[in-house]
């Protein structure tokens, strides 16, 4: 946009030259310099910006300002040409790299509010013009806002999460990146080892997506803690939290986290990996409990999917690698309120679902 503007101005300038009568050797040079300026301003903003990166205007913004994202899709998103895309933004509080107070829900977020504009050059933007209005903050939270994690989607694709740094006042326009990090992430009980991987060097190259790298071990504080310092990170690196060297040994996230020049992070993995169990019950279930080996026949209350399905996410470390866990299913927090017949059984490994089906309470 900025850009624009310095086109326009640029033109009306040039425009303002032809009509001057006094055509002297001056005047004539003067224009063929306006005119190699007036051409480098007139490049498509394609030419300068890095396809798959996310920008703003202003480039450093504060939680008073009206913020412009900019987006240039790379070559494989070309369903951005063709489609409307839509953005899906949350809040990042404090610092510690989870998303919070997101500004409509995923299912919800496909409408004209949410729909990117499409620019002549190819870009997309989307304009917030105002953070605490936009996401409903009181006072107390705007003070806490330390980014905005952004998705473009529609009902087929997404991309990759991208990460805007949010600045307040009494910050410095940039902050120093020197490649050193200190990870902090709170993890599920029973968790034995922890690593981050991710961009670590060039695609190809033998730390990028490495799961279960030594250099990249974090040490165990306590239960649920862990931490770690690595050097030579990427300014623009992405990770997740892993805790094996198989593919499938990750925390279950939407995206990748984004580092965003960070230095420290503070991060929390809710569940490893995404073993999932997934059910259909009765119309009219209001809620749904599963009790099993995996949380000590305790009752784990589910998750609404909608169509009278409901989920929950396993997570591994109750697991170990391949157990064979039994369970049941039920409507209340009762060992009354169960289904019909004995304990269900199911073998787990990596990413997978275990689909059931209820056709009547007992």
């Amino acid at each position: 946009m900025l850009l624009k503007i310095v086109c326009v101005f640029f033109v009306s300038t040039e425009k303002a030259c032809i009509f001057v009568r006094r055509k002297t050797l001056k005047t004539i040079k003067m224009k063929k310099i306006l005119y190699v300026i007036l051409a480098l301003f007139a490049l498509p903003i394609s030419l300068f910006a890095i396809s798959g990166d996310l920008t703003t205007t202003p480039q450093n913004p504060t939680i008073s300002d009206n913020i412009t994202i900019t987006y240039v899709p790379l070559a494989m998103q070309q369903w951005m040409s063709s489609q409307d895309v839509f953005i899906y933004v949350c809040l990042e509080m404090d610092e510690n790299g989870e998303w919070v107070k997101e500004k409509s829900p995923w299912s919800k977020s496909n409408q004209p509010t949410f729909r990117w504009i499409k620019n002549a050059d190819g870009s997309l933007s989307y304009t917030i013009s105002d953070i605490k209005t936009y996401f409903n903050l009181s006072n107390a939270e705007l003070n806490r806002v330390s980014g905005m994690f952004v998705i473009l989607k529609n009902d087929k694709y997404q991309t990759t999460d991208k990460y805007i740094k949010i600045r307040h006042f009494n910050e410095p326009d940039v902050t120093k990146f020197n490649g050193t990090v200190q990870f902090s992430v709170t993890v599920p009980l029973g968790t034995k080892e922890v690593y981050v991987a991710g961009t670590f060097g060039k695609e190809g190259s033998d730390l990028y997506w490495k799961h279960g790298e030594p250099a990249l071990k974090l040490k165990k504080k306590d239960a649920t803690h862990f931490e770690g310092t690595v050097n030579k990170v990427p300014a623009d690196l992405e990770y997740l939290y892993v805790w094996g060297p198989r593919i499938d040994q990750t925390e279950f996230r939407l995206g990748h986290r984004p580092l965003g020049g960070r230095s420290k992070v503070y991060d929390i993995v809710e569940f490893w990996g995404d073993m999932t169990l997934n059910v259909t019950v009765p119309r009219g279930t209001r809620a749904m409990y599963v009790s099993g080996s995996f949380n000590n026949w305790g009752f784990s209350q589910m998750m609404d999917a909608g169509n009278n399905t409901w989920t929950f996410h396993v997570p591994p470390t109750w697991l170990g690698n391949t157990d064979i866990i039994e369970y049941k299913y039920y409507y209340m927090d009762s060992a009354e309120a169960g289904e019909r017949g004995g304990n269900r059984k199911t073998n787990f490994e990596g990413f997978s679902t275990q689909y059931d089906e209820i056709s009547t309470w007992k």
